[in-house]
């Protein structure tokens, strides 16, 4: 945990604190620490900061929620991160309006490099399931996260789905960790934890889910996925909201397609007619569209018989994880640090593996 995390959450927890001020007096102050120790009349020098959120710094309530947000994350295994650090989700980083504080539960690799959201409706039919079947199944050896929203229908059968066919799935929800929604998806939360995926949240963990923490979820969804791929949906709902922020961020969209006067299609077809979303039909098509290439097996083997002993320890290392961080790699295999960074160049030379932001590594696909 950094050093610097108490004060981050509770400057998180200032009423009128939103994602751009808080990176705002990040940057003006240099810290979260010197932010709040700031002076009101200091702090009203920062655009946007008002005499009334300036004297609200000064509570004590602030740094109260933050120890308990702190401690609970300690007892609960719950990861707490931040805009300013290297393990925040690079997807998320990119946006101003991301959520400066997050939760993560699980072993999810937020930065993985192919991502893809599978949303849609609560009132999904034996056709969806089919469909997102179709969608998922191709992907596996892939081994994209897949991201959604833990709500009945298309969200939990899609996370079902990726824990059936061994694909990491992470799920965003609109509460905190002490109010799992719904509650009757919790075991299927801890079974994605479990396998290479997770729980995110932007909420602390006594906030139970509301309807206005819904479309906060969303945009967390839309934000973290290069394609948002809607199956079924009305022409209004939580998908539609999340993949009309996915096309407003400039984000990838596909919609599965349906019968003309479905009201469960009207949504996906108008995404469509639109020109707002690509047409989805199959896994192939996700592939397709985000230009996906993997090695086949046998010309895996191939590169990986061609590699001498310390290059195979690596590998070993990597293999069937979703991303180490090359400390972790140092210590595990006891080799120097320049000798390691020369291993390591060589395997990406090679195409064997890639490197991932905050110096971390996977097997390559590409």
């Amino acid at each position: 945990m950094h050093s610097d995390t108490l004060p981050r959450v509770a400057l998180s927890r200032v009423p009128g604190i939103g994602a751009k001020l808080f990176r705002t007096l990040l940057q003006h102050f240099g810290s979260a620490e010197e932010a709040l120790r700031a002076r009101p009349q200091e702090l009203c020098r920062v655009e946007g900061i008002a005499e009334k959120t300036a004297k609200a710094f000064a509570r004590e309530r602030h740094h109260r929620e933050a120890e308990s947000i702190l401690h609970h994350a300690d007892k609960s295994d719950v990861t707490i991160l931040c805009c300013a650090d290297d393990d925040y989700p690079y997807r998320l980083a990119k946006h101003l309006t991301a959520a400066p504080v997050l939760y993560h539960f699980g072993n999810t690799d937020l930065q993985s490099s192919r991502s893809v959201a599978i949303v849609g409706t609560r009132e999904m039919s034996s056709r969806g399931s089919r469909q997102v079947d179709m969608l998922l199944d191709p992907l596996a050896e892939y081994s994209p996260l897949v991201v959604s929203g833990l709500a009945y229908g298309v969200d939990i059968y899609a996370h079902r789905r990726c824990l059936q066919t061994g694909i990491p799935t992470l799920a965003v929800m609109g509460s905190g960790f002490g109010h799992v929604y719904p509650a009757a998806h919790a075991r299927t939360a801890m079974q994605m934890a479990d396998n290479g995926g997770g729980v995110l949240t932007e909420y602390p963990y006594w906030l139970k889910p509301e309807r206005e923490h819904f479309p906060a979820r969303n945009r967390i969804v839309a934000m973290q996925s290069d394609l948002t791929v809607v199956v079924e949906s009305a022409t209004r709902g939580g998908s539609m909201i999340t993949a009309n922020m996915a096309h407003e961020y400039g984000k990838k969209v596909g919609a599965c397609p349906g019968r003309g006067g479905d009201p469960l299609s009207a949504g996906c077809n108008k995404l469509i007619k639109t020109g707002k979303a690509h047409l989805i039909e199959r896994g192939q098509d996700i592939i397709d569209l985000l230009k996906w290439k993997g090695l086949t097996a046998g010309h895996q083997r191939r590169l990986f018989d061609d590699l001498d002993a310390g290059e195979q320890a690596v590998v070993h290392q990597l293999r069937d994880r979703q991303g180490v961080d090359i400390d972790e790699l140092h210590l595990s295999l006891g080799e120097p640090p320049a000798k390691l960074a020369s291993t390591l160049l060589m395997l990406e030379m090679k195409g064997v593996i890639v490197s991932l932001p905050g110096r971390r590594y996977r097997l390559g696909g590409e």
